[in-house]
């Protein structure tokens, strides 16, 4: 059993304790010799007793893990509403008792209840806006809290990582004036997506698809990197991997955070991606569940880790594309093969045609590559 299911337990058998403590006692204050005042028809203190602990705990429970506030005072109205009608009901068919005690141990159990979910410790959704901050949609949290797929207890899980870094600009002064701006909008775009801002500094930031119970497909969220590439520029690496998840002490707080080793990948692939010039970068196993409908260029073999890996650069979706531009695309494959074999007068042959025809910026430094590797056989 996790920590705040514990805590949420401990805390209703108390405060349902204290309301059926209080109320108990109203059992028998009639029968105090010379009370005058109303006397409750009790045909079995023990049933009364019963039914006053049963709510007591009952109210208790619900108005402690409800995570809405208002769901919750509902709940403990309507437990109110019932229990006094159902009392009353019983009595029309002459099953006389009293409600006095059971509605009194329900109404102290959800006071009592009430505010202790007013509190850091009591409230789900103040817990985890400390634990999460601002890195997730609100609408978002508040989903998966009610869904009761929220966790802080760590977990592996499959992940899709998206590393995004900002524009590169001449101007760093400009850049860092316009990278506060930036940031924001990426924030929301991708927390509108699903996304969780795992990291954010001056250089890009770092998203976390598939938390908390959410389908992590990777169609949607290729388009999310792809509509924010085309809207803000710069460059981005999406893979997808077995990540650790939880809530960690750091020295500025409980968090949520991830990790694991797509978070590292993801981050050389931007990297890399920003050294190709190309805007969108993903890994080949990756393209097997966009079914055809995003076209993409192979980039280069890499050794990460211990895997040999296919890094692919994503050109847009197929239905966007004309004939021109898969033609384009096979010139490039043939191109690329011609470089990966050390065929470096053909494959400076065809990306530099690519780059000066289409003006990619791709091909021409594969080209310059081409031309040093050739330089270098020669003079050897």
């Amino acid at each position: 059993m996790n920590r705040p299911l514990t805590l949420h337990l401990k805390a209703a058998l108390l405060c349902g304790l204290l309301g059926l403590s209080v109320a108990l006692p109203l059992l028998w204050v009639p029968l105090l010799p010379g009370w005058n005042g109303w006397r409750p028809p009790l045909v079995s203190p023990r049933v009364e007793a019963l039914l006053a602990a049963a709510a007591a705990f009952w109210v208790a429970w619900c108005v402690v893990d409800i995570p809405r506030r208002s769901l919750k005072i509902l709940v403990w109205l309507a437990t109110l509403w019932l229990l006094g009608s159902g009392v009353w009901l019983f009595g029309l068919y002459g099953y006389d008792s009293s409600s006095l005690v059971p509605l009194a141990s329900a109404f102290i159990a959800g006071i009592a209840a009430l505010v202790f979910s007013l509190t850091p410790a009591g409230s789900r959704r103040v817990r985890w806006q400390s634990l999460v901050g601002g890195r997730v949609a609100p609408a978002f949290l508040r989903e998966r809290i009610d869904e009761h797929h929220l966790s802080e207890d760590p977990k592996r899980e499959t992940l899709v990582v998206v590393e995004t870094l900002w524009p590169n600009g001449g101007d760093e002064v400009a850049a860092w004036s316009g990278m506060t701006g930036v940031a924001g909008e990426a924030a929301r775009h991708f927390q509108n997506a699903g996304g969780y801002l795992e990291r954010c500094d001056s250089g890009g930031a770092c998203f976390v698809f598939g938390c908390w119970g959410q389908e992590s497909g990777a169609a949607p969220v290729v388009q999310a990197v792809w509509d924010w590439i085309r809207k803000a520029g710069g460059c981005a690496a999406i893979t997808r991997g077995e990540c650790v998840s939880g809530a960690a002490d750091f020295p500025s707080g409980r968090r949520w955070t991830v990790a694991g080793t797509p978070l590292r990948r993801t981050a050389r692939m931007a990297a890399a991606a920003r050294g190709y010039a190309v805007g969108v970068m993903v890994e080949d196993a990756l393209l097997d569940e966009l079914d055809g409908t995003w076209l993409s260029r192979r980039m280069a073999w890499w050794d990460f880790e211990g895997q040999r890996i296919l890094i692919r650069e994503i050109r847009g979706p197929a239905s966007e594309e004309t004939s021109e531009s898969t033609d384009d695309l096979t010139r490039w494959d043939r191109a690329w093969e011609a470089f990966w074999n050390g065929n470096w007068v053909d494959a400076e042959n065809g990306f530099a045609s690519l780059a000066r025809e289409k003006g990619d910026a791709a091909a021409r430094i594969f080209a310059l590559r081409c031309a040093a590797a050739r330089r270098h056989g020669e003079a050897s």
